[in-house]
C-alpha cells in the first residue's frame, strides 16, 4: 500500500467506519511507518494519529488512532471490505474488535472471492462490490496460502438483456412518411 497525501481522505458520508482494530501505535508504525497526520490537540486527551493508504487495486483506507497509548484504532473506508483491507495491512481477523458488517446480511450481488482447497471443496470468502477489489483480494490470499487457490466469480449480477427481434418482426418506423413509401 502506498501512503496518500496528508489529509486527502476526508471523513464524510462516503466513508464508513468499517471496523475497530486492537492494535497499538507502535504496531501500526511498524507496519505502515510513521503517521501521516498528527493532531496535537486530538480529543483533549492527547494527540490523535492518522494513516491514509491506497492499495494497488484502488482501495483507500484511513486508520485513526485516537490518542497515544490507545490500543483501539478505527478503520474507515468507502466500501465495507474488511477482509480486503486486513489483507493489505497484513492483519488478521484476530485484530478486529468490532465490524460494521457483523449484523448485516452478506451481500448477494457483486464479486465473490472463492477459495478451493486441495480436495476440491469450494468456499465463498466474501462478496465485494468492486471487481478490481475482489481480484486483488484473491491474488493477496493466494500469495499467502499457495496450497489453496482463490478466484473471483460474479454473483447475482445479471447482464443487461439483449433484445433481438424475433423472426419476421420489424420495429415500427417513427417516420410518418414511411407508410406511404
Amino acid at each position: 500500500m502506498k501512503p496518500l497525501a496528508t489529509n486527502r481522505l476526508v471523513l464524510s458520508r462516503k466513508q464508513h467506519r468499517a471496523c475497530t482494530l486492537s492494535i497499538s501505535r507502535a504496531e501500526l508504525e511498524q507496519r505502515l511507518g510513521p503517521p501521516l497526520a498528527i493532531d496535537d490537540e486530538g480529543d483533549g486527551l492527547g494527540p490523535r494519529y492518522r494513516w491514509e493508504y491506497q492499495g494497488e487495486c484502488g482501495l483507500e483506507v484511513l486508520i485513526d488512532l485516537p490518542r497515544d497509548g490507545a490500543r483501539e484504532a478505527v478503520l474507515w473506508m468507502k466500501h465495507l471490505e474488511v477482509e480486503h483491507a486486513l489483507e493489505h495491512l497484513g492483519l488478521s481477523t484476530e485484530h478486529v474488535l468490532w465490524r460494521a458488517d457483523m449484523l448485516e446480511p452478506l451481500p448477494l450481488d457483486g464479486w465473490a472471492v472463492v477459495r478451493q482447497d486441495e480436495a476440491g471443496n469450494r468456499f465463498d470468502i466474501c462478496v465485494l462490490s468492486v471487481a478490481d477489489h475482489a481480484e486483488c483480494l484473491a491474488r493477496l490470499l493466494e500469495t499467502r496460502a499457495p496450497e489453496q487457490s482463490y478466484a473471483m466469480e460474479s454473483r447475482g449480477l445479471k447482464p443487461a438483456p439483449q433484445r433481438t427481434p424475433s423472426r419476421g418482426w420489424v420495429p415500427p418506423s417513427h417516420d410518418e412518411h414511411a407508410a406511404s413509401l
